[in-house]
């Protein structure tokens, strides 16, 4: 019972970080805090070997270095950075590279598509609704928590804590 609910926490907080990113291009920092505190529980829940859940935290903890690396060289943002990682935790190391790579995947076609959404003008029935006029009007920004949640949501399914 306990697990079912905790198992909740990943594709909740993943819709609303990309909510908050396509809406603000922020990600509150207490949507990675959750999805960190929320899966120890949820690996204790779900059988995981204390050796299991410290690999997890390493992997996570490398993808944090790494998403910090890219957000000194602006390429990722840091909440993008943050979300990722923690995100990473709840794949762990049977699903990390899927999540990277289904991330890139994702991010590739989410920036076509904004590239394409910025060359035409907007549309004025468009133009009332400041999240669409923010995303036309932010030429760099991507919200990336889009390709990042939705990574995630692919995933979600054969999540190491349901797989066992």
């Amino acid at each position: 019972m306990l697990l079912a609910a905790l198992s909740l926490v990943f594709p909740v907080v993943m819709v609303l970080a990309m909510v908050a990113d396509f809406r603000t291009f922020e990600i509150s920092n207490s949507l990675p805090l959750v999805l960190a505190l929320a899966y120890p529980l949820a690996a204790i829940s779900a059988g995981f070997s204390w050796q299991q859940i410290l690999w997890a935290c390493g992997l996570g903890a490398l993808i944090l270095v790494g998403a910090m690396v890219l957000f000194a060289l602006r390429v990722m943002g840091g909440g993008d950075g943050k979300l990722l990682a923690a995100a990473s935790l709840w794949t762990g190391q049977e699903q990390t590279l899927q999540l990277l790579l289904v991330t890139t995947l994702a991010g590739g076609i989410l920036a076509l598509i904004l590239l394409l959404y910025r060359r035409q003008p907007l549309a004025s029935p468009f133009a009332d609704i400041a999240a669409l006029r923010q995303l036309h009007a932010k030429k760099r920004d991507i919200p990336y928590a889009i390709a990042i949640g939705g990574a995630g949501l692919i995933l979600y399914p054969d999540l190491p804590i349901f797989t066992g």
